[in-house]
């Protein structure tokens, strides 16, 4: 058994080191045989992102308590901050409100969507806030579901 294994174990080096002499030039982004690059030295960029992508959650998987609190409490202050902007760009949808020739009827459902966007992002903004986690998916829901009737009743409007 013990001979197997190591025979397997020699097979594989002798596999690796005679594949070394043909490429070698290839590890400083040489050319392959072919004169073209190597595939992952074109590629060298979006490799580096990929393995540190990876090395990144690598490190989240490990994380302490205290680091993921840390963490938790910067997207925390990010998600606020979109809500608060996204708030304040609900008053530049209802300026722009003129300009889509509403009658009564739909200014009113307008507003009151519009209005109740903007107090949703504030709901939000203060879940944030307080680090309220768990609650934000809920308020994240509603606030597409807002915007989704929205968007079915009065996307059309803005192409005229």
């Amino acid at each position: 058994m013990k001979t197997l294994y190591l025979s397997a174990v020699v097979l594989i080096l002798s596999a690796c080191s005679s594949q070394s002499n043909q490429y070698a030039r290839l590890e400083d982004g040489g050319w392959s045989q072919t004169g073209q690059p190597a595939l992952h030295a074109v590629r060298d960029n979006r490799l580096h992102e990929l393995m540190d992508r990876m090395d990144s959650l690598m490190h989240e998987r490990f994380m302490t308590e205290q680091q993921l609190d840390v963490e938790r409490r910067k997207y925390s202050r990010q998600i606020g901050e979109a809500a608060r902007n996204l708030a304040a760009n609900v008053e530049i949808m209802i300026a722009r409100m003129p300009g889509l020739q509403l009658n009564a009827a739909e200014q009113t459902t307008f507003l009151a969507l519009a209005t109740k966007l903007r107090e949703e992002m504030r709901q939000l903004q203060q879940l944030a806030e307080q680090n309220h986690i768990d609650a934000i998916p809920v308020s994240l829901h509603e606030i597409n579901t807002t915007c989704t009737s929205c968007h079915a009743l009065f996307r059309k409007l803005e192409a005229r």
